[in-house]
């Protein structure tokens, strides 16, 4: 499952940009090397994530668990704009607390210029 939405994520990039060297010189590589990235490259399925889950690991609190959506910028092709939310009472909310109360102790960036001569 996750090999043919990857291959139907790489067909929509694909489509929006053809001549896109590194994409080509991907797909090229993805298909040379694994059997079923060639099988599910011919399905020809396109996929675009607009909404779902993700998972994000940051090194003091732990896993991350957030909710995302994909909004398009009005009147800009190509401009989005993606949303993370976290459940409410959940863990990541807590962490995400967590994180925002470190920004309140820190030392303002002034702080850290040093005058030199």
């Amino acid at each position: 499952m996750a090999c043919s939405l990857t291959a139907a994520m790489l067909r929509f990039h694909a489509g929006r940009a053809p001549l896109n060297a590194d994409l080509t010189a991907l797909i090229g590589e993805l298909s040379t090397r694994s059997p079923q990235f060639r099988q599910d490259w011919a399905d020809h399925d396109v996929h675009e994530h607009r909404t779902g889950q993700k998972t994000y690991r940051h090194p003091e609190v732990g896993d991350l668990h957030v909710a995302y959506d994909v909004l398009e910028m009005p009147g800009e092709p190509g401009i989005s704009i993606t949303t993370c939310s976290a459940g409410p009472d959940s863990p990541t909310e807590e962490r995400f607390r967590l994180l925002a109360s470190w920004t309140n102790t820190t030392v303002p960036a002034s702080d850290h210029v040093r005058q030199t001569e």
